[in-house]
């Protein structure tokens, strides 16, 4: 099992039945004793992603407001994260490795194929472009 937002547990013990005040008690037993905690919750999460399956600050912040993490919080651990992880860094080499498979593609597909795949880990514009331009060359 892996560690939950306040808002995921309030959720999951809404879908079991169980009662509001109930809920509500249980949450503020668990914020107070340090089980449930956003920004350690949010760190976690970052982290964990970070190691396994990178992915950029939009996919980030949109996974993190789905699990009902307030913006405050998600703001402060992308600024935390950009301190350990260099953005362009990150997918620079996972576009290097992903270009290995278009190198027989023509460059106009090969830049559009890229771009695609960036873009859909939630890397920002800029950052896609500055990549394709360098591995381009």
């Amino acid at each position: 099992m892996r560690p939950r937002s306040e808002a995921e547990l309030r959720r999951r013990l809404k879908e079991k039945g169980h009662a509001d005040l109930l809920i509500n008690n249980c949450v503020e037993d668990l914020k107070r004793s340090g089980d449930i905690d956003d920004a350690k919750f949010a760190r976690f999460w970052v982290e964990s992603r970070m190691h396994l399956n990178p992915v950029g600050d939009v996919v980030l912040k949109h996974e993190l407001k789905e699990k009902g993490v307030s913006d405050s919080i998600i703001e402060a651990t992308l600024v935390t994260k950009a301190k350990s992880y260099d953005e362009y860094e990150v997918a620079f080499s996972m576009a290097k490795e992903r270009f290995e498979r278009f190198k027989k593609l023509d460059r106009a597909k090969a830049m559009k194929r890229l771009y695609d795949f960036l873009y859909r880990r939630g890397f920002k514009y800029d950052v896609i472009e500055k990549i394709i331009e360098n591995i381009m060359l």
